[in-house]
């Protein structure tokens, strides 16, 4: 497939700015090409617009939170076209590793971006490659691999920079930075650019990204044990938002740590009537720590998550909750389990080190 803006194709011209809008995160504008698209959609008859249309619309289902139809059409096209190794098979495949990060299937999601990262060749447009960076970026971050997640944000921003339109997704960027920064540590970079990407944010008054960015400014300080800060950040989130559970199980865990247990268990009740599968671990586990559990029923607990997490290769939980585990074994002078649970998280950090090595 070769898309090209041709002089006089009112469609194709309509379908790279359509294109354009979902890609820039522009809502309402991608809402009002699709609808002026699909007035026109019976004059397309040549197949890579077809396919291109196809594509487009499987992205804007993603921007448009339905995973379900998205779904849907990613399989559609994946049963009618050919899906070879051109800009069609980049396509599916980019589009196909979106939707398995926004579902949480992030094994399946980093197979789908390596297949579309080795035909990024057939791609010439610097601003889609680009956004595939920082999608990419994004990715790698929630798999716990954030020196390739830096990589990735990096080439994004050397593109998004010098491209007018692109503000808000310079502005992710910088906060896709910020947290992989976080989790490397390196908590005074990590502020300066949540700082940087807050700043941006405000000036394109986009109220979403600035509470994104003030929730991870939070988990930011709870990731340094500065509790009351992080709970001042993530409860003005909380006010403004919906209900989304990362921000109740932050909440949750840092009642936990100021010891007031009456507080954190409202937070994990509206949690989990919010959360996916992986965070229903993550607020059971965390409850199962402070809760004054027996021995077994605790491990039992932190296991179920731990098998959830190598089932999808999550190695940097596992890491975690190991090696909180193996110091609760050992404050206890259990050094047999102890010993067993501080190998699982040196084995669980070695997997992730791995992982990323071969980047």
């Amino acid at each position: 497939m070769s898309v090209q803006i041709i002089k006089g194709d009112p469609i194709l011209q309509a379908l790279e700015l359509w294109h354009e809008s979902i890609r820039t995160n522009i809502i309402e504008e991608a809402d009002r090409l699709h609808n002026e698209i699909n007035k026109s959609i019976k004059e397309m008859s040549d197949p890579d617009s077809e396919v291109y249309y196809q594509l487009l619309k499987s992205r804007y289902l993603i921007l448009k939170r339905d995973m379900s139809a998205a779904h849907a059409t990613l399989k559609q096209i994946h049963d009618i076209y050919r899906i070879g190794n051109d800009l069609t098979g980049f396509y599916y495949h980019f589009y196909s590793g979106l939707l398995s990060t926004n579902l949480g299937e992030y094994d399946k999601a980093e197979s789908s971006f390596i297949a579309a990262y080795h035909l990024l060749e057939y791609v010439s447009d610097d601003t889609i490659r680009a956004d595939f960076f920082y999608k990419a970026s994004i990715l790698y971050y929630h798999i716990r691999q954030p020196l390739t997640a830096l990589h990735y944000a990096n080439d994004a921003l050397k593109i998004f920079s010098d491209v007018k339109g692109y503000e808000v997704i310079t502005a992710d960027c910088e906060n896709i930075k910020g947290l992989s920064c976080t989790s490397l540590k390196q908590y005074t970079k990590a502020e300066e650019h949540f700082l940087s990407a807050l700043d941006m944010a405000n000036k394109q008054e986009h109220k979403n990204l600035t509470l994104l960015i003030r929730y991870n400014l939070g988990y930011l300080y709870a990731e340094q044990n500065i509790s009351d800060l992080a709970i001042r950040y993530l409860q003005e989130v909380y006010e403004q938002e919906e209900p989304f559970y990362k921000t109740l199980f932050l909440l949750a865990r840092e009642y936990f740590k100021l010891n007031d247990l009456e507080k954190a268990e409202i937070f994990v009740q509206k949690g989990i009537q919010y959360t996916n599968e992986e965070y229903k671990h993550h607020f059971n586990i965390v409850r199962a720590f402070h809760n004054s559990l027996v021995d077994q029923e605790l491990e039992n607990i932190v296991m179920e998550g731990i098998q959830y997490f190598e089932k999808h290769e999550l190695f940097g939980f596992i890491e975690d909750y190991c090696g909180e585990l193996a110091q609760y074994f050992h404050n206890k002078e259990d050094h047999q389990r102890a010993s067993h649970y501080f190998y699982k998280a040196y084995l669980a950090k070695k997997n992730l080190q791995k992982k990323e090595a071969l980047k």
